[in-house]
């Protein structure tokens, strides 16, 4: 186990928002803390294997489920409320939407290996999609050979990764998919929590200023749950063009509340001029809008030359996607079928946010913002006793009452290598998901109730009631 010195920040005049590197190891804040040494020592008591790096053996929602499990999450997960999860409902009883397949034909053809870029059909259906919704009236259009089909948006990520040259690489704090860019030098861009968390186009401008040739981030955002619509949009990517290349996670575009759930998808598809010089590529797939996550189906749209590279790299990456579910998928993208489906998406999701909002805000909590996209609340915890006023403290307490939430630490930069913890700006925060479907969700509100009742939190605010809001 590693051991730092104790060092205390009493005796020195720190200003309390500080955000600089430490170098010192732990202050006494995190000694004090099981839980930040937890984190910290992800793998404590692990024997070293040559050529493992046990660091990199597990983040994010992972970690969040190991520690679950230590509290009995495998002894009956219907006990729990998994408020962590970053993934939809996946049940058939969403108003409005279409029925997922229960069962798949598989051809004599697809016995066999698939493309690495994923079969014509799949890749004509999603080119087509995109022009009726986004390319209509442009000139330039999307063909197949614009798309890259991927097992999962991480694939598709690594794909990415693998075919980009040597760069500076710019990011947006809070984010989640930093660790996949390992070989980048990466350039963390804050975002101002007074705006909520939006990505201006300054910022932007500032860091291609700065030599930052590649910009990668999720629109709509995980975990702020906010989006940039357009003309802003747009801006951005006239900043970036033939400048930079813009990576645009799209995988939450469908959970759009910005036009009043009539089922419109806001992607930077929109805002291309030629899709084979334009240097943007957008991922996307089943997995969220379509809420299937278990098919490990999804995409990147880009140039062609792009394109021919990121299928190439996947015959030493992952060998490409099930092509049985490729199939399937082909008469899922039909673009008014999709149209309707993004609309009902929009109507429950948009329901089910305004229930968590309301019963935060009866528990006392006083949100930074409400979320306009997305499924993920970014909940600010200063707000409560000092004992479980960060993200791992409260997720520890959540645990004890069967709730799993993310803490915000996650979405910062490899925060355990290069701060002290508490000094990370994303410390004081957690990631509610609404995903889960609406019985998780009362069950999981009932339990930050039983939290705040254990605290004493809010009692001189708000009365805290042990029944659920009816909704």
């Amino acid at each position: 186990m590693t051991s730092f010195p104790p060092r205390s920040r009493g005796s020195v005049d720190i200003p309390s928002d500080r955000r600089f590197s430490t170098t010192r190891g732990p202050t006494t804040n995190e000694l004090n803390s099981a839980i930040h040494r937890q984190f910290r020592e992800a793998h404590e008591g692990h024997k070293p294997h040559a050529g493992l790096d046990p660091s990199r053996a597990s983040t994010g929602v992972v970690w969040c489920t190991e520690r679950a499990c230590e509290y009995g999450l495998l002894e009956d997960p219907s006990k729990w409320a998994n408020l962590g999860q970053g993934a939809p409902e996946v049940s058939d009883d969403i108003e409005g939407c279409f029925e997922r397949p229960h069962s798949i034909d598989i051809s004599v053809n697809s016995r066999e290996y698939g493309p690495t870029a994923g079969i014509k059909p799949l890749r004509k259906a999603v080119a087509e999609l995109y022009n009726a919704h986004h390319r209509k009236d442009k000139p330039s259009k999307y063909t197949w050979e614009n798309v890259c089909i991927v097992p999962g948006g991480r694939a598709g990520l690594i794909r990415i990764a693998a075919v980009l040259g040597n760069a500076y690489l710019g990011f947006f704090v809070p984010d989640y998919m930093l660790s996949l860019f390992r070989n980048f030098a990466a350039i963390p861009i804050p975002l101002d929590k007074k705006d909520h968390y939006h990505m201006h186009a300054e910022k932007i401008e500032d860091e291609i200023k700065r030599g930052t040739s590649v910009i990668i981030t999720s629109n709509p955002r995980n975990p702020a749950g906010n989006m940039v619509a357009n003309p802003e949009l747009a801006h951005i990517q006239d900043i970036c063009r033939d400048r930079a290349t813009l990576i645009m996670d799209e995988f939450y575009s469908g959970y759009n509340y910005t036009t009043g759930c009539d089922g419109t998808v806001i992607s930077a598809a929109d805002n291309i001029e030629d899709v084979d010089t334009d240097d943007v590529l957008i991922i996307d797939g089943l997995t969220k809008r379509f809420r299937l996550p278990g098919w490990r189906v999804a995409w990147i749209i880009g140039p062609k030359e792009f394109i021919k590279a990121i299928g190439s790299c996947g015959s030493y990456l992952d060998g490409g996607t099930n092509v049985p579910f490729q199939e399937a998928a082909v008469p899922m993208l039909e673009p008014n079928k999709v149209r309707t489906e993004m609309k009902a998406l929009q109507t429950h999701f948009c329901m089910k946010r305004d229930y968590v909002v309301g019963r935060l805000e009866a528990m006392g909590f006083k949100l930074d913002y409400c979320p306009n996209s997305t499924f993920y609340l970014w909940l600010n915890l200063e707000q409560l006793p000092e004992a479980i006023n960060d993200g791992l403290n409260f997720f520890q307490a959540c645990l004890q009452e069967k709730v799993i939430v993310v803490p915000g630490i996650f979405f910062d930069l490899n925060p355990s290598r290069r701060r002290d913890l508490f000094d990370s700006p994303c410390h004081h925060y957690i990631r509610v998901s609404y995903g889960p479907k609406m019985e998780t969700l009362k069950a999981g509100m009932d339990g930050f109730e039983r939290i705040l009742k254990k605290w004493h939190a809010f009692s001189d605010k708000a009365e805290v009631s042990s029944s659920p809001k009816q909704i």
